[in-house]
């Protein structure tokens, strides 16, 4: 299938024509939510702070609302913040990262009502000039995949991920990236994944990355390897962290890991890297928009219905019982790799398709039904 993408003027490549409208205050959430709401293709990015944030954990927040308001996938971005000061940091990384961008301040606009009427406008007129572009043929060299995983059991290791994992390999072989993250889903599997580079330095950033996630949890006296799986895992039939691991590692394939990158950082070159990033999938799935990804191919046994506004989420499931029951928010049905013995390489070759698809036009579940939302880490107090 050949793959078409809006060709943006940097070079890059969108497989949406998004419109972001940014809350860089919380404050603003409520106006943005509205603004959204009434234009086509425009999505509400709403995280909670954004004032009274100090040093890493203000920088953080920044960089992550920097990276989805410039996804390749959006066409233009609106900031809007409770006064310009604080949005404007917001506003010139995304500036400076050649997407079009506008800044707007509840105070200076004299109140939401205003502003609201004046950001519709603005929406309205960016709408008209995305809606005119055309798309053209890509190589799968030029995109960026995202791989998560979410409401795992048995079959998300059989079936889900591996599948996924036979796409991985098909992207980087062919000159494209892959970013997986969620680094505590790795814990007990750090030997297969420092087995898969020979750069000595990766290999420790590997084993330090998911090693830091184990101290947060010591830290806070929780241990790991006693609390992992999660409930809703066991009730799917996984009874080690190692069983989990394992089968969260499948997602990223077999082939060589590049190296190691940042919460929200977008990768320095093709390749598959690992993102230090939280596990919870909105979380993790907001700090792959961030880093760029185009779409994010999202594995599930039991049922996640999340998904990032800025990176189409694809959900993939093996489970007959969850295909059936949470039908509604599932893209891609395996469950005939269970039930009716198909290969795990057809599968993968389904993926392939159900991928290719989105990256086409075709809405995912999480689009149509509006299941999408955003999770910036916090990482420090407010004062």
């Amino acid at each position: 299938m050949t793959l078409t993408a809006f060709r943006r003027a940097d070079g890059r490549v969108g497989i949406r024509n998004y419109l972001a409208v940014i809350a860089a205050t919380d404050a603003a959430n409520p106006v943005v939510r509205r603004i959204a709401a009434a234009v086509p293709s425009a999505v509400a990015i709403t995280p909670l702070y954004g004032r009274g944030q100090l040093g890493e954990d203000l920088a953080l927040s920044v960089r992550t609302m920097i990276g989805l308001g410039s996804n390749p996938n959006v066409y233009g971005t609106l900031v809007v913040s409770l006064e310009t000061v604080a949005g404007s940091r917001v506003a010139e990384g995304i500036a400076a990262k050649a997407t079009r961008c506008a800044l707007m301040g509840i105070q200076e606009e004299g109140g939401t009502p205003k502003l609201f009427e004046k950001a519709v406008a603005v929406l309205r007129e960016w709408k008209r000039e995305a809606d005119a572009l055309k798309r053209s043929p890509i190589a799968l060299s030029e995109l960026v995949v995202g791989l998560e995983c979410g409401g795992s059991d048995t079959t998300s290791g059989l079936v889900a991920n591996p599948a996924i994992g036979l796409l991985t390999d098909r992207i980087i072989d062919e000159g494209g990236t892959a970013i997986f993250s969620e680094p505590v889903e790795c814990l007990g599997g750090e030997a297969a994944l420092v087995a898969r580079t020979p750069d000595k330095a990766v290999q420790e950033k590997i084993r330090a990355t998911v090693r830091k996630y184990e101290e947060i949890a010591f830290r806070a006296g929780v241990d790991l390897n006693k609390t992992n799986p999660a409930p809703d895992n066991i009730r799917g039939g996984l009874t080690t962290i190692e069983e989990k691991s394992l089968g969260s590692i499948s997602k990223a394939g077999t082939r060589l890991i590049a190296g190691v990158i940042g919460y929200g950082e977008a990768p320095p070159r093709p390749g598959l890297y690992l993102m230090d990033a939280p596990a919870p999938a909105t979380e993790n799935i907001t700090a792959l928009g961030a880093g760029g990804t185009h779409l994010i191919l999202f594995g599930t046994g039991v049922g996640n219905s999340i998904g990032c506004p800025v990176s189409p989420t694809v959900k993939i499931c093996g489970n007959p019982l969850t295909c059936e029951t949470f039908a509604e928010h599932i893209d891609l049905d395996l469950s005939d790799v269970i039930t009716e013995g198909r290969s795990l390489s057809a599968a993968g070759e389904a993926v392939n398709a159900a991928a290719s698809a989105v990256i086409n036009g075709e809405i995912t579940r999480c689009e149509a039904l509006g299941e999408v939302e955003v999770a910036i880490s916090r990482i420090g107090e407010s004062v």
